[in-house]
Order: structure tokens, then sequence, then C-alpha cells
């Protein structure tokens, strides 16, 4: 067995373990993902991130707990107060994570904003099978819309939160369907008011998590293109409450949200979780 070191955050209920690349070189990320995030056994969480620098530049990777790689929204943010929190930055600066420059602001009383990628519907964006967008269409008895904000989401907005029965059935099942190649998640939406969201949240590569920073911003997205709107809207999980700022659908969103360092530790992780250099 071999001892890393690591940082665990959250955020509105979504928890990650971070790993700086500096302190695990030669990570077998996936293989660490599946050890690190399982809950009971090791330190548990939603998943996995690495963070190195180059130069200037802060790069993030993220990995899901069954190992396979994504993009986090929620992740982004606490990256951002971490790499802050150890002096690499100043109160604005990118994060690089799968091939996109997501601009960070930092309030120091602990308060991280993210302007995220507009929202994109298309087919090849999402990705779906067909060629038309996935707009208030039904899968498997839900109407929903699908999109990412640099993860796929199917929004459906309903009167009523599902059970667990419903919610644990119906989850796998979307996230699966052969029409989305790459998994989807899947965001239950209640309208509380016009400007108040409430979700139930079922990830994929995870299973139900508390917060989901992607899925936020694709409700709000969603909400706003469905009902012609523009401004704040407030997401709340069973985490906590994300705020969106859109000023128009299409374009660049704005999200907040207050991070956490929980605690630094050791884990200990077999040799064979480590690629040993060519």
């Amino acid at each position: 067995m071999v001892e890393i070191p690591f940082c665990k955050l959250e955020t509105v209920g979504n928890d990650f373990v971070l790993l700086d690349q500096t302190d695990v070189p030669h990570g077998d990320w996936p293989e660490l993902a599946r050890i690190l995030c399982e809950r009971r056994f090791s330190i548990g969480s939603d998943g996995l991130m690495v963070i190195w620098r180059e130069g200037d530049e802060i790069h993030l990777r993220f990995f899901n707990p069954d190992g396979s790689e994504d993009f986090c929204g929620n992740g982004l943010r606490c990256a951002a107060w971490y790499s802050y929190r150890q002096g690499w930055t100043g109160l604005e600066f990118a994060i690089h994570q799968l091939g996109q420059v997501i601009h960070m602001s930092i309030n120091p009383a602990g308060r991280v904003k993210a302007l995220m990628p507009a929202a994109d519907y298309s087919p090849h964006g999402v990705p779906l099978v067909g060629t038309e967008e996935f707009i208030d269409q039904e899968i498997h008895g839900v109407v929903g819309t699908a999109l990412t904000t640099g993860s796929a989401h199917l929004i459906t907005f309903c009167d009523e939160l599902p059970g667990d029965r419903e919610f644990f059935r119906l989850g796998p099942l979307i996230e699966n369907d052969p029409i989305f190649p790459e998994r989807i998640s899947v965001m239950w939406t209640k309208a509380i008011t016009d400007r108040n969201l409430y979700m139930r949240i079922w990830e994929r590569g995870v299973g139900e998590t508390l917060g989901c920073g992607t899925g936020a911003t694709a409700a709000a997205s969603a909400w706003c293109r469905k009902h012609n709107m523009t401004g704040r809207i407030e997401i709340g999980s069973l985490g906590g409450v994300i705020s969106v700022d859109i000023e128009r659908w299409d374009l660049p969103i704005s999200v907040e949200c207050d991070p956490e360092e929980l605690f630094f530790g050791k884990a200990l992780v077999p040799q064979s979780a480590l690629v040993t250099p060519i």
C-alpha cells in the first residue's frame, strides 16, 4: 500500500476528493476514483479531482466514482477555492478543464463565481442520437429536455418530485438509454416560484447526489428558454442553493456557490493504482 495526501471539499452537498498532481504524479486516475470515492470503504465522495499548475495556469481533471471522466461545475468552484487558499491565484483567474477555459471570481469571504459555457442543446453537443434537439420529448414515460452545460443533463419539470421507487427505477434507465451514447444525468425539477426551482438529482456515473452545479445551470437554462426569462434563478436541492444568473439562455451563464475545505488527510491505496513511469 502507498500513502497519498488529499483534500476533501464540499459545496451544496456535493463532496469531492482532491489530489494535487505534484503529490501524486503517476496516478491511475480512473482507478483512484473508484477506490477513493467509495463510501464506507474509503474517503467517499461524488468524484475525484486532480489539480495541477502549468506556469500560471490552473488545470483540473474530474472523475466520477465509476472512473469515467466528466466536467463538473461544483468541482470547478471547489478547485478554485482550493487554488486561492493555496496562494496560487488572485481573486480573478481561469481553470482549464476538459478543453474549456472557465473564468473564476473569488470573494475571500467564501463565495466563488464561475462563468460557465452557454448551454448547448444540439444533438452533437449533448450528444444524442438523431438530428433534432431533444426538447420536451418523452423517454421512459418522462417528458424532458436534453442539453449540456459541460456535462449532459435531461431536465424534466414536474409538479412533484419523484419518490424513491420511481426515482431509483427511472434514473438508471434514462441515464443508460441508447439515445444518449455518453449517458446522461437526470434533473427532476419543481418550480417553487418563477425564480426558485428545486431539484432531485440523478448523476451519470454516480447515482443520487445532493447537489449538481452543471445540473443546476442546465435546469436554469431550460427554464429560462421555456419561459423566455432572464436574470437570477435560485436552484435548490437537498445540499443547498446555487445562484444562477442568465443574461440570455444561449449565452454564458454565471453561477455562484460557497465551497468549503472540510479536511486534509492521507489515504492508503494499492501500488497498482499508481502508474509506473516508463
